[in-house]
């Protein structure tokens, strides 16, 4: 990869970044048009994008961003308000803007017509330019820039300074006050302060500047900046510099003398010799506290996620093998190697956590852009619809995160489209006109379970069982719940009308699968006119779980470790069986029982005392019985294979210390054979 390639790519992903953090804002500043503040994130957040796209050449996308930056500018100042109309023309600039973005990550080198977007933003502008201006003070003309300027003051020197100035006379040196006044259409005005200042110190030293060089960085200045600059060069040379620089609109140097400094500074000779230490740094110390600062501020890297999965493949090797390392030195029982072996789990330990919080990420990676789009097809269908996101900020593995977005967007959309009634069907129910879209999300244990509800008319049996009648699909011996899952069945759908939302059976067998995929369950629960949640687990991490070790007849198994509450072995009369299969009796509350040789069709022996493992899934309880513990035991997934990737009971596998592999329980799936589950 060459240079440019790297700075592409890191280009792109900065403003995939600074796009969605416009459509955030642009949503909040649509529901709260008086808050400055999103105004002023929205500002910064479209100029850096602008700077980003003109320092790579991209100049359709930096003449777009300037132009919907002067609208900015406007609702700012509060000459425009936030109505519908512009926050609908900002979001249709956002979605070129990220269609070029598209263009230029694919390699195509076809520009969008923007054309008629800048149209649309120049007659806004056009309007509020040809309104009344009650303006009593005129801009001040180049003219006008002059040593008598009231921006400029000799006394805003500090005695150091002007020491320096007094000494480099003596030396032949050139003190210089210098104003510069930039293009009004600059679209990188930091860009020129930047070359302007860079050609200036190849042959003398800066001084002072105003403002000072952080806010000049940021852009947060008008069009002029003043120095005071030292050096051999005569006057009109470092004019001639200076206007050689593109997008500068003129320059005003005065010849700081000795008669300025005796006027401006007649109290500062009597404090001369305390600033004498000063005086030799004080050129050298002002940079360097800029870069200070600069450094200070950038604490975080990027990192190419192959080399974290190196990274994490790494360290599962390195708990496995430390796990060897521990079973043998149990058979030696050398105590010489207790200590150094205890250094080396600790070790790897500290690595595992560190490379797990590394990988982690919040779900409003994937969930803040989810307001705009339910904003579009809401209006896009003429309903009222509120998102609400709750536990945005649980964390999963990277991995995990990167693919859910697909299944939730399909999730919502058919939320848009077929769950949330429309104002007028929704008040003839008694229901508020307004519908409501939840996602919701929790951590429980090594498993995090993710929910997407709506209020609206929910999934009818009946309705499906008509369309799968259709389809040729048996539905007589199943169950309503039963027959609301068959929405997950290749190509099944109950619209009557395609649209370019749903309605062609694809979406929901993709759902499943990607969350199958991800070792994760979904399942729906429904009820007519309350409305429709489905509910996903999926793990924490893909990679390093704590796991108890069981044996179910002469077999071993694994059982992560986060969803166990307790373990019990209780006396055989203590299960009772039910109509609804065996119970047990734990902490007030009766839980059903799941026999794991049952569920996993292991013939063996009935165990007359087993033990029961306690666990907690989707905030139901079971109890899961098991013949014999092993040991608590850090363990590495390791994926199966595609040859068994149907198999649905089983998260995994892991290797031992000792090279035998032990499969992983998937619980919750196990567990959701019991679950009969009703509509929260």
């Amino acid at each position: 990869m060459d240079d440019n390639s790297k700075y592409r790519e890191l280009f792109f992903e900065e403003t995939d970044e600074h796009l969605q953090n416009l459509n955030d804002q642009v949503m909040e500043l649509e529901n709260d048009p008086e808050k400055v503040s999103i105004l002023d994130e929205i500002f910064r957040s479209a100029h850096t994008l602008k700077g980003m796209a003109a320092t790579m050449g991209y100049t359709t996308m930096a003449e777009l961003t300037h132009k919907m930056e002067n609208v900015f500018e406007l609702l700012k100042t509060g000459k425009l308000a936030a109505d519908e109309g512009i926050v609908t023309l900002i979001f249709d600039c956002l979605d070129m803007l990220s269609a070029i973005v598209e263009d230029l990550r694919a390699g195509n080198e076809e520009e969008q017509d923007t054309a008629t977007l800048k149209n649309k933003l120049d007659n806004l502008l056009a309007i509020k330019k040809a309104e009344p201006k009650d303006k009593t003070v005129s801009e001040p003309t180049l003219n006008e820039m002059t040593i008598d300027d009231p921006n400029f003051a000799l006394g805003k020197l500090d005695s150091s300074d002007i020491s320096v100035i007094r000494d480099a006379h003596e030396k032949n040196y050139h003190a210089l006050f210098i104003k510069v006044r930039l293009d009004e259409t600059s679209m990188m005005k930091n860009a020129r302060v930047y070359v302007v200042i860079n050609k200036l110190e190849k042959n003398g030293d800066i001084l002072y500047s105003e403002p000072d060089v952080v806010t000049m960085e940021n852009e947060d200045f008008g069009n002029e900046f003043t120095i005071v600059y030292l050096t051999k060069t005569e006057k009109a040379a470092v004019e001639e510099q200076i206007l050689e620089t593109s997008e500068i609109e003129g320059v005003v140097i005065h010849e700081i003398t000795a008669e300025d400094l005796n006027t401006e500074t007649a109290d500062v000779e009597a404090d001369e010799h305390n600033a004498e230490t000063e005086i030799k740094t004080t050129i050298i110390a002002k940079p360097k506290q800029t870069t200070n600062h600069s450094s200070a501020m950038n604490q975080s890297i990027r990192v190419d996620i192959e080399k974290l999965d190196s990274f994490m493949n790494l360290v599962s090797e390195l708990v496995i093998y430390r796990t060897r390392l521990e079973e043998i030195n149990d058979d030696l029982q050398r105590s010489e190697l207790r200590e150094p072996l205890e250094q080396v789990s600790r070790i790897a330990t500290d690595l595992q956590d560190l490379v797990l919080k590394i990988r982690m990420q919040p779900l409003s990676v994937v969930t803040n852009r989810f307001g705009r789009m339910i904003r579009d097809l809401s209006n896009e269908l003429g309903k009222e619809i509120d998102l609400v996101i709750e536990g945005d900020d649980t964390e999963l593995d990277k991995t995990v995160v990167s693919e859910l977005g697909e299944p939730l967007i399909h999730l919502l959309r058919n939320a848009v489209d077929h769950g949330v009634e429309t104002p007028k069907a929704r008040t003839a129910k008694g229901k508020n006109p307004k519908g409501i879209i939840r996602i919701t999300a929790y951590q429980e244990g090594n498993r995090v379970f993710l929910t997407v509800s709506d209020d609206g008319k929910g999934v009818n049996p009946s309705v499906i069982k008509e369309s799968a009648a259709r389809k040729g699909i048996e539905t007589d011996h199943l169950s309503d719940k039963e027959i609301q899952q068959l929405i997950f069945h290749p190509g099944f759908s109950t619209a009557k009308n395609v649209t370019n939302i749903s309605g062609r059976g694809v979406g929901m067998d993709v759902v499943k699968q990607k969350i199958n995929e991800l070792g994760g369950t979904i399942e729906i629960i429904s009820e007519v006119d309350k409305g429709t949640a489905f509910r996903m687990s999926l793990p924490l991490t893909l990679s390093i779980i704590q796991a108890l070790l069981v044996t179910i007849g002469t077999d071993q198994f694994a059982l992560p470790l986060g969803v166990v509450r307790k373990v019990i072995r209780p006396e055989p009369e203590e299960i009772v069986q039910t109509h609804t299969g065996e119970v047990y009796y734990f902490e007030d509350e009766t839980i059903p029982v799941i026999r794991l040789q049952d569920s996993l069709d292991i013939h063996t022996g009935v165990e007359e005392k087993p033990y029961l493992i306690i666990v907690k899934i989707d905030e139901r309880l079971y109890a899961l019985t098991v013949d014999n513990l092993i040991r608590q035991q850090e363990i590495v997934i390791k994926e199966l294979g595609k040859e068994l990737k149907n198999i649905n009971k089983y998260l995994g596998a892991t290797i031992m210390g000792n090279g035998s592999i032990i499969l992983i329980l998937d619980i919750t799936a196990i567990c959701n054979e019991r679950n009969v589950g009703v509509y929260v």
